[in-house]
């Protein structure tokens, strides 16, 4: 049996410590734990102790840079503000150890950019956590486009509460962005309307995403319109399967799981499965990427691909309408 991977970690905020170490910490118990929880560094010493007792962590630092330069690492897990991580990863990439971290990769597309290449350069295995990726319905989703395909038609919607913020396209309509382009594949062409609130900068999105296999996908994203729920479609002849996600994704009263149609009949009507950390994909992400590092399988997420959902998102925030080869974000224009 071979020996579990040692894990180092840097960040320990309150999603991280709601989703992230929960799994870490499943992954390192049991009878065939698959990683060692080594060290957690958090510029908050107490935090950084506080999580250690909590889910297992061997050590606590302050300094990430001491705590990788004293424990022997096989993987880095990255879960700093977003703000922080270009600088943080550029950094670690060329230690060469596998990284994983969270969305997005930077706050730029330079950023992002320059990070794709620095994993390139140092041949680094990478994983961004777009956790829509790794949800079981989603993967579901993806399979049943492939098996019963041509897609004809695709429609997604993320619908929030007194989420205000001035970015939100940046910083959490990226996610559907990203998993339509998961779904999907590559965006040649953007049209975007966006529907202001009086006496802020928050608006609402209605994006219209053209992809190079031909098919066309609508996005609708509100911001605070008295309700949680995500749902994503896709249409091919005479048949739709339409998936809602669950926990944190959706009030308590809306129902996640998955539906298919055919023919006016509702012939697949399968709830979703209580454990958040199944549903949500946060055990699908970690298993994939301890499944890359141990067996050289594929990751769902990498730097070279987060950087275009990225760049797609920015288009978004900026009300962009065109082709995407043709769009200049506005931190570069």
């Amino acid at each position: 049996m071979s020996k579990p991977l040692r894990a180092v970690q840097i960040g320990a905020g309150s999603f991280c410590h709601e989703f992230h170490a929960p799994v870490l910490s499943r992954l390192a118990s049991g009878e065939t734990p698959r990683i060692s929880l080594e060290a957690i560094c958090d510029l908050d010493i107490e935090r950084a102790r506080m999580f250690a007792k909590e889910f297992g962590y061997a050590r606590a630092y302050d300094d990430y840079r001491r705590m990788t330069a004293e424990v022997e690492a096989d993987l880095i897990y990255c879960m700093v503000q977003p703000t922080a991580t270009a600088a943080v990863v550029a950094e670690l990439l060329p230690r060469r150890i596998p990284l994983f971290t969270e969305k997005p990769p930077g706050v730029t597309v330079a950023q992002a950019e320059r990070l794709a290449e620095l994993a390139t350069d140092h041949d680094v295995l990478n994983y961004v956590a777009f956790n829509r990726r790794a949800m079981p319905a989603v993967l579901r989703l993806k399979e049943w486009a492939a098996a019963n395909g041509p897609v004809r038609y695709v429609r997604a919607e993320m619908l929030r509460n007194r989420r205000l913020e001035s970015e939100f396209a940046i910083g959490t309509a990226i996610h559907p962005l990203d998993c339509l382009r998961f779904l999907c594949g590559n965006v040649t062409h953007v049209t975007t309307r966006t529907n202001p609130y009086v006496g802020g900068e928050a608006c609402d999105f209605h994006v219209r995403l053209c992809f190079d296999s031909g098919v066309m996908a609508d996005l609708t994203v509100l911001v605070d319109c008295g309700i949680t729920r995500e749902q994503y479609a896709i249409q091919v002849q005479n048949r739709m399967m339409e998936i809602s996600l669950g926990a944190a994704y959706a009030c308590a009263f809306v129902p996640p799981g998955e539906k298919e149609y055919r023919n006016n009949e509702l012939v697949l009507d399968r709830a979703a499965p209580a454990d958040p950390l199944i549903t949500g994909g946060f055990v699908g992400e970690h298993n994939c990427f301890l499944d890359a590092v141990e067996k050289g399988a594929s990751v769902l997420s990498s730097l070279d691909d987060a950087r275009h959902s990225l760049r797609l998102a920015m288009a978004v925030q900026d009300g962009y309408c065109g082709p995407m080869d043709q769009y200049v974000p506005r931190a570069t224009a």
